[in-house]
């Protein structure tokens, strides 16, 4: 007789999906913490940068310096820029640029390389230059801006990165730290107010004065003209 044989087939059962939750569910509960921080930190820093980016690249609104193109473009560009300003048909202040972009809707004028003078009763009493200026086309009221140098036909002198010209008042202000040559006097401080004669000056704070050469103060030159 021949022998048969019957073979058990044995039959293998591979892990279903539960069971590897179940692997991932008995991780340790502070490595499991630690990676969901990672994760949350990563994103905060992607987002927190993309705003930066977004934040320091947009051009400030109402400043039609900062745009070139469309609707922001100047509305005319003058070379040689000259205006003059006057108060009850008396001329109180001459200003000279080299060129000054001009917009209507702001009614302002900004204007580069700067040489003014400033009069009274005709007269002409001191100067000024300064990198360069925003002019109210309405008021003519101005704020010099850069190496701003104001120089009085006596030899008085400030120097200041800002001023503002008020020709309603003929008064100017300067916020900033200035330094003021006068007779004898140097002078530094933060913030005044004077005239453009700078007579009757009002200092803010933080004022030192110490001695200098008289001589020394005359010889200063007058701001060249345009």
């Amino acid at each position: 007789m021949r022998k048969t044989s019957k073979r058990k087939n044995k039959i293998v059962e591979y892990p279903s999906e539960p069971v590897l939750e179940e692997a991932f569910e008995e991780q340790p509960r502070a490595q499991r913490r630690k990676r969901y921080f990672w994760l949350f930190f990563g994103s905060l820093v992607a987002i927190l940068l993309l705003y930066w980016l977004l934040t320091t690249s947009a051009p400030k609104p109402n400043a039609p310096e900062n745009l070139s193109q469309g609707e922001n473009s100047p509305d005319a560009v003058i070379e040689k820029f000259h205006l003059v300003s006057t108060i009850q048909g008396m001329k109180r202040w001459e200003l000279y640029s080299d060129k000054a972009r001009l917009y209507q809707s702001q009614k302002e004028a900004y204007a580069d390389n700067i040489y003014a003078q400033y009069y009274k009763n005709e007269k002409l009493v001191s100067t000024l230059t300064a990198d360069a200026a925003v002019i109210n086309t309405d008021t003519n009221a101005t704020e010099a801006q850069g190496h701003v140098e104001l120089v009085v036909e006596n030899g008085s002198k400030l120097e200041t990165d800002k001023l503002n010209w008020n020709p309603d008042t003929d008064q100017i202000k300067a916020d900033g730290k200035v330094h003021v040559y006068k007779g004898g006097d140097d002078i530094t401080a933060v913030g005044m107010v004077a005239d453009t004669q700078l007579n009757n000056i009002r200092f803010m704070r933080d004022v030192h004065t110490q001695v200098r050469d008289t001589g020394e103060i005359e010889n200063f030159d007058k701001a060249k003209g345009f």
